[in-house]
């Protein structure tokens, strides 16, 4: 977990997401299809000022999953997906699971080895530079 205070008025929690990545919109569409009360804020990174206010450089966005909790701590990984999880219907005893169970350190990683490999798949797509 990353500790960063946010700079916004908005206290919803906030996602950051690679809006170029196949996989990542695939899962990022059904969250926000299910976040119908409008309960998080969705940032791709591919859109201008997306981090402000984070402390993130655009490759560390790029290399883990973050969000932004409520209360503006920066969260990543596993425990970023549990603060999401948690504001989703029919996701939120994942999030439950997962924190409840004491999971989020043995999840982790498995969400990092995924991690190395996707950021390594779309940073070699087309001589991509994700630097």
């Amino acid at each position: 977990m990353v500790d960063s205070q946010s700079t916004s008025t908005d206290t919803r929690p906030t996602v950051f997401f690679d809006g170029q990545c196949p996989v990542c919109r695939r899962e990022i569409a059904l969250y926000q299809r299910l976040d119908r009360a409008g309960a998080i804020e969705w940032r791709d990174l591919h859109e201008p000022n997306s981090l402000e206010g984070t402390g993130l450089t655009w490759e560390q966005a790029m290399q883990r999953f973050h969000c932004r909790d409520r209360d503006g701590s920066l969260h990543s990984g596993v425990a970023a997906f549990t603060v999401v999880w948690s504001y989703l219907p029919y996701w939120r005893w994942l999030s439950w699971l997962v924190r409840g169970l004491g999971l989020t350190r043995v999840l982790e990683p498995f969400y990092r080895w995924y991690a190395r490999r996707r950021y390594q798949r779309v940073c070699s797509i087309d001589g991509k530079d994700c630097k």
